[in-house]
């Protein structure tokens, strides 16, 4: 028996050495996608978010009021860091970006361990659920861009979500709420509503329904409801998070109801894009095993909690509760996007990764080590298939020197060329793929040469910028009938033409772009 007993702790020990392995493995992987590959999946969204902490440099570390941007703001965001470790990197944009995403993707992994430790998972099964929540999503596409690569937009958002969660426990552990996490909270609390507003949808929301579960919970099982200052301070935060995205101008869904149709937006964009946030693509039968893990794992949970009689177990699952800030996340957004006309995208579901990931190892969690250790192979092979293809994807295959816009860019410094225009779906992802040799500014069209006002600084154009001196304007095929129309309208002198890749360049003799207020 005893032999057996050594056998198992053995075989647990491989098996957690190999799954923390592969968990430092996916960090490296992402790590060097950011610092060394970071142009590798280049978009103007993530370029924009690139200039954005240029932005921030340049206006002494705050965001200048002529940034045309979204409704959410930057406090703590890779921008900002990356404005920080701009000088630090000696000017190269896209280094201090990359390894601004690389510090905050590190951050939320450091905190999901902790909360995972935190709410009792065992060795193994703290890196089941690291594994699964770095290795879950379709590589490259929003879900992953959202929280570990290149842009991170909803980084922060998640590291709050992890460590309000832990702070709940702790307060749940002693039944009160102290004068310095109130404090640290609501500071937090601000903060994220002048981000904007997913913290509320994301963190805050989710906590709140989390509490009302609970205190549903011990209604039905007749027990007495502990400190209601806890259920205060948690809505506390939502409302604090949601009034400061009005002061800020953050909130800005401007949604109506959609009641009649909701059962339709649901089935027809909901839920397809609900299933495109875990990627069923690679080891499609792996992924659907952990689903239903998942699925048993908080149902599970669920009839544990309620089942619970006496208090001194009531108190001891005080962690279980916060598994469902993850769950609720997932259903808030799910909801808003139903019952409203606001835009539905999968990126707004990316809590599900964590469900499932959570969620298996919560499975994991209820029975006898010696039995569900073996799960971990599963996740070590799904792990090892999916690493290998990441790898391949985001660092081995990385081909930016044969991006058109590269080239473009390119084409442009070897010829002493800086500022030029295009499109948004072009110019700001030229500007960063040059690493800011060139400066190519977004336009809302080549035939009327407006400037952009989205994710754009008004002091890019004229008459801020200096209209004199030769500019480049960059035409890809799809807008060469839009540009010959500007042609026409304003004859201008062509200095100099050019090819590249897709596009063709044309140098005019000043700068004919506008800005209108």
């Amino acid at each position: 028996m005893t032999e057996n007993k050594d056998i198992y702790k053995i075989i647990e020990r491989v098996l957690l050495c190999v799954l923390i392995i592969f968990v430092l493995g996916f960090v490296w992987i992402y790590a060097d996608a950011d610092i060394n590959h970071y142009t590798v999946k280049m978009n103007s969204d993530i370029a924009s978010e690139t200039l954005v902490g240029i932005s921030i440099y340049e206006n002494g570390y705050t965001l200048p009021d002529t940034w045309c941007g979204s409704t959410h703001k930057y406090i703590i965001s890779t921008p900002n860091l990356e404005a920080l470790l701009y000088p630090v990197t000696g000017y190269n944009m896209n280094l201090a970006m990359g390894i601004s995403c690389a510090v905050m993707m590190i951050a939320l992994v450091g905190v999901m361990i902790l909360y995972f430790r935190q709410i009792g998972l065992r060795g193994a099964e703290i890196f089941v659920a690291a594994g699964l929540a770095l290795s879950l999503m379709k590589c490259g596409e929003d879900i992953h861009n959202m929280m570990y690569l290149y842009a991170e937009y909803y980084v922060s958002h998640l590291i709050t979500l992890f460590i309000i969660m832990m702070l709940y426990n702790s307060c749940l552990k002693k039944n009160k709420v102290s004068v310095p996490i109130i404090v640290f909270t609501v500071v937090l609390a601000v903060i994220n509503g002048l981000q904007g507003m997913h913290a509320c949808l994301f963190c805050y929301a989710p906590l709140l329904g989390t509490e009302i579960l609970r205190r549903f919970v011990l209604f039905i099982k007749k027990k007495k409801q502990d400190n209601f200052f806890i259920l205060g301070w948690v809505f506390g935060l939502f409302a604090i998070s949601f009034l400061a995205t009005k002061f800020s101008g953050g909130y800005g869904l401007g949604a109506s109801r959609n009641i009649r149709h909701a059962g339709e937006k649901f089935v027809e964009i909901v839920l397809p894009f609900l299933l495109e946030v875990i990627s069923f693509d690679t080891a499609p039968v792996l992924a659907i095993l952990f689903c239903v893990l998942a699925v048993c794992g908080y149902v599970m949970t669920a009839i544990s909690l309620i089942k619970r009689n006496d208090d001194e177990d009531d108190r001891a699952g005080f962690n279980r509760y916060s598994l469902f800030t993850m769950l609720f996340g997932v259903i808030i957004c799910v909801l808003s996007s139903t019952f409203t006309t606001s835009e539905a995208a999968p990126r707004y579901y990316l809590m599900l990764v964590f469900v499932v990931a959570v969620g298996t190892a919560a499975f994991m969690n209820r029975f006898d080590k010696k039995y569900t250790m073996w799960i971990a192979v599963p996740v070590i092979v799904y792990m090892s298939i999916k690493g290998m293809y990441f790898y391949d994807d985001l660092i081995k295959s990385d081909n930016t020197k044969e991006y058109g816009g590269y080239l473009a860019s390119e084409w442009m410094s070897e010829r002493g060329y800086e500022y030029g225009y295009s499109t948004f779906d072009h110019a700001n992802m030229i500007t960063v793929l040059s690493n800011n040799k060139v400066k190519i500014r977004p336009v809302n069209s080549m035939e009327e040469m407006q400037g952009a006002k989205w994710l754009s600084d008004k002091n890019w154009y004229p008459p801020v910028k200096d209209a004199a001196g030769a500019t480049c304007y960059i035409v890809s095929k799809a807008l060469e009938q839009d540009f010959e129309k500007f042609i026409e309208r304003e004859n201008p002198v062509i200095e100099d033409t050019g090819n590249a890749g897709d596009y063709t360049i044309y140098v005019l003799d000043k700068d004919y772009t506008v800005w209108v207020d």
